[in-house]
């Protein structure tokens, strides 16, 4: 008897289930008998994962079968979600020019609905998103050039830092409204979040940040939310920005050069002017963090 409803409730599932694609106006369900129904691949990735190397076999489906099938082609990127919101977004050139596999079996082993996997051997499987819910498309949204910008350093010498960060336990550190607060009076719409590895996330404040923290760690800050999935948390947070507006921790980088290197600015004036107090200051947008006055600037424009 338990075999029977075991047996139903898998039924029940795989009929339930379906990957739903946006693209423009367009709501494409595609459900497990579907995905079966492609011609299959198979590819072998190597991979450090926790001090231990993981090789694995993945047989699955090339996501371009799925686009070209459905007349997909007019995107910049598309966004992966996950039913718990975890977001990863995979550019178009990656996608055309990289092996890209939802993978359905993992080792000769069939992997059922809720771990069918995104696998892409040549970007790193921070990427490789399980549980996939929604697939859409997206253009790119030109983040503008940062008009203004705020050094975190200077604003965390003026706020306490906090024993409680609540859910988070035994960790002291800072909540990411009362830090941003200082540089964007109206924390709203997508903010761009960058980790010094240069891992950038484009995330809803109202959905992912408004409860994030900033942890200490060491001489630098992970930012964490209980509204993130934990594979999405910043290691050593770097740089955000909203509008044109941005805030650098700058013990990050030894000068603006360096940010550029992440940031891929396409514009980068020779001068900026550093605001010390009520004084302000030319300077060398090349100069080091460590000469001048660079140390003691709360904020500059360009």
């Amino acid at each position: 008897m338990k075999i029977k409803i075991f047996g139903m409730i898998m039924l029940i599932s795989a009929l339930l289930f379906s990957i739903e694609i946006i693209d423009a106006d367009r709501v494409i369900n595609v459900n497990r008998s579907k995905l079966d129904s492609y011609e299959k691949v198979e590819l072998a990735t190597q991979r450090s994962k926790d001090g231990e190397e993981k090789n694995d076999n993945w047989i699955g489906v090339k996501l371009t079968d799925i686009l070209q099938e459905y007349w997909i082609s007019n995107y910049d990127k598309l966004c992966f979600t996950s039913s718990d919101n975890y977001l990863v977004r995979v550019s178009k050139e990656d996608i055309l020019n990289k092996e890209v596999v939802l993978a359905l079996v993992r080792n000769g082993k069939t992997l059922d609905n809720k771990h069918i996997r995104l696998v892409i051997p040549e970007i790193r499987d921070m990427f490789w998103i399980q549980d996939i819910s929604t697939i859409k498309t997206e253009f790119i949204s030109d983040i503008p050039f940062p008009h203004t910008i705020y050094f975190a350093e200077a604003i965390l010498r003026n706020t306490q830092i906090r024993d409680e960060l609540p859910p988070f336990v035994k960790v002291n550190g800072y909540t990411f409204p009362e830090i941003m607060a200082s540089a964007f009076p109206f924390l709203k719409d997508e903010v761009l979040i960058v980790g010094k590895d240069g891992v950038k996330h484009s995330l809803d404040y109202e959905k992912y940040l408004k409860n994030a923290v900033l942890v200490i760690n060491g001489d630098s800050f992970d930012l964490k939310s209980p509204d993130m999935p934990a594979g999405m948390w910043i290691k050593d947070l770097a740089y955000v920005q909203l509008f044109d507006v941005a805030v650098i921790f700058q013990n990050h980088f030894t000068s603006l050069t360096e940010v550029n290197s992440i940031l891929n600015w396409n514009n980068f004036p020779d001068e900026v002017i550093l605001h010390l107090g009520e004084n302000a200051e030319k300077q060398s947008s090349n100069a080091k963090f460590n000469t001048g006055n660079w140390i003691k600037t709360e904020w500059f424009e360009w």
